[in-house]
């Protein structure tokens, strides 16, 4: 028998995976705060610059399964589990397929980054890509049934684990073949738990089996885009490896003789100069520290993006468009207000916010690019969310269009600074500039789309008042003056979120209409109306 879904509220479904959300952030940076301590810098950026590779991918089949199978659940909620079992086997045909080819290649992206040292974890983590691939129809099964709990659960026990795989291997001193082994047996874990708790789909008779290939077909759209959407995230840190890798390596002469200067007279060096790619990865370690604090406002909003997607995927196929015109118009507007918030406290003062998880030569070469990647990952969080609503709403070429012209000019803008700003000296600055800026590009052409298709985005006014708001947290960030230490750095934080806060109230951009809102979801509730 069919397993249709029970009634359930968005706005809890937000919380629970908000919650979820959250909790995983909060697991991310106690992992990106401890390896840094354990772990020398180079092996910090070796690791980061491996996970940001394989996660590219990851990323792609766990957002495209769960919105394939969400996509297909939402629309026929009674063949749930039928959508659940084809999704199983179109991974037997694409998401193993996937993690073999990731593996054969490991050797080019390695020969291709100028460090073939990278083979052996970028093959590992070939392990995890497979996986991920089967682990992600059961959260979009949980997340087609609006059985938010479930999904939430999940994310909060992955994120347990993988603290403790990959932290458990690094304090062991296995080093990054070791952390990344961790982060192997976390996956193998979640992977028999949501077995369990979402269930399997059990017998399906042959002739009630659904085909594989629509289910290929949505993801193979939705997938171009991911893979774009994603490598958007990671080019310029794996640009970061391989040019300033070819720098040093042109350079080395040069760098020798630096040091031979300024050693002691008689010791003998040669032999012991830096490697160009360990020298490289070390740049990878202090980039990737300002990357996981910058994110931070994308990684809070993100949990919009898993309710909202089987929302307008429902709301589209029934052909209500006003209601997909408030799904859009409201999570596009709260989902700003709320990236800026947490974008604006960073980018005030990034230094010294980046001092308090980090030790001080992190903070010190890291703090110029955060305050940028801070402000480029909140048109990031925008961008995102058009990315979702505009595939949920079956606009997959309008998707692809905008992720596709932001990676362009991300990537060549990237390719082309990078090599003059390593003369300088501002490599990560430069590259968070250019990177923040294809992003801000990509967060305006994504909204146009989105009101060409959907007839509906942020409304102008709303986007006048979160600028003012954040132009006058900026600035009181900029002339605050503080006595030095974490404490004030905390203290500073928050008066700027609060005068953030404050002129958001003043011009009227938050207030009585979001109460009125609220208070009719409660009474929707109340009278039994369901989703809200």
């Amino acid at each position: 028998m069919s397993e249709v879904p029970k009634p359930s509220s968005a706005g809890r479904g937000v919380l629970y995976i908000a919650f979820a959300k959250f909790y995983f952030m909060f697991a991310g940076l106690v992992i990106q705060f401890r390896l840094p301590n354990i772990l020398s810098r180079s092996a910090f950026g070796s690791f980061s610059l491996v996970s940001n590779i394989a996660s590219m991918i990851n990323n792609v089949l766990v957002t495209g399964t769960i919105q394939t199978v969400s996509k297909f659940s939402a629309a026929e909620p009674g063949k749930a589990r039928q959508v659940q079992q084809a999704g199983l086997r179109m991974h037997v045909r694409l998401g193993l397929v996937i993690a073999i080819g990731f593996i054969a290649v490991a050797p080019l992206i390695a020969w291709l980054l100028h460090d073939m040292s990278k083979t052996g974890p970028l093959m590992l983590a070939g392990l995890i890509v497979a996986g991920y691939s089967f682990y992600a129809v059961f959260v979009g099964t949980a997340n087609g049934l609006h059985q938010f709990h479930k999904q939430a659960g999940l994310d909060v026990t992955f994120a347990t684990l993988r603290v403790a795989g990959l932290l458990g291997m690094a304090m062991a001193g296995l080093g990054v073949i070791g952390v990344i082994g961790g982060w192997v047996a976390a996956v193998g874990v979640i992977l028999v738990a949501a077995m369990v708790w979402v269930g399997l789909p059990g017998k399906i008779a042959a002739e009630d089996r659904l085909p594989v290939k629509p289910l290929i077909k949505f993801f193979a759209g939705v997938a171009v885009y991911l893979l774009l959407f994603n490598a958007l995230m990671f080019v310029d840190s794996i640009l970061i490896k391989r040019l300033t890798t070819e720098h040093y390596i042109a350079h080395a002469g040069e760098m020798a003789a630096a040091l031979d200067a300024v050693v002691p007279w008689g010791t003998k060096l040669s032999g012991y100069y830096p490697d160009p790619s360990v020298l490289a990865d070390v740049q990878n370690g202090y980039y990737a520290a300002a990357q996981n604090l910058g994110r931070l406002a994308y990684q809070a909003i993100i949990a919009a993006t898993f309710v909202v997607f089987p929302l307008v995927s429902r709301s589209t196929f029934t052909e209500d468009k006003e209601t997909t015109r408030r799904y859009v118009e409201v999570t596009s507007r709260y989902s700003l207000m709320f990236a800026m918030a947490i974008g604006v406290v960073i980018a005030a003062n990034p230094t010294d916010m980046l001092r308090l998880l980090y030790a001080e030569d992190y903070a010190r070469f890291g703090g110029p690019a955060l305050g940028l990647l801070a402000l480029g990952n909140v048109a990031f969080s925008v961008f995102a969310i058009n990315g979702t609503i505009l595939n949920g709403a079956g606009q997959t070429r309008a998707a692809i269009i905008s992720a596709g012209i932001t990676l362009a000019l991300a990537a060549i803008g990237n390719y082309i600074a990078i090599p003059y700003a390593v003369e300088d000296g501002n490599t990560l600055v430069v590259a968070a500039a250019v990177t923040g800026g294809a992003m801000v590009v990509g967060a305006i052409l994504s909204g146009v789309l989105l009101t060409r298709k959907l007839g509906a985005f942020l409304p102008i006014l709303s986007l006048v008042r979160i600028g003012i708001a954040t132009g006058a947290a900026l600035a009181v960030g900029k002339f605050l003056v503080l006595p030095a230490g974490k404490l004030m750095t905390l203290v500073e934080a928050g008066v700027v979120g609060v005068v953030f806060l404050v002129v958001l109230i003043g011009t009227r951009e938050l207030g009585a209409r979001d109460l009125a809102a609220i208070k009719a979801v409660r009474k929707k509730r109340a009278a039994g109306g369901g989703d809200a």
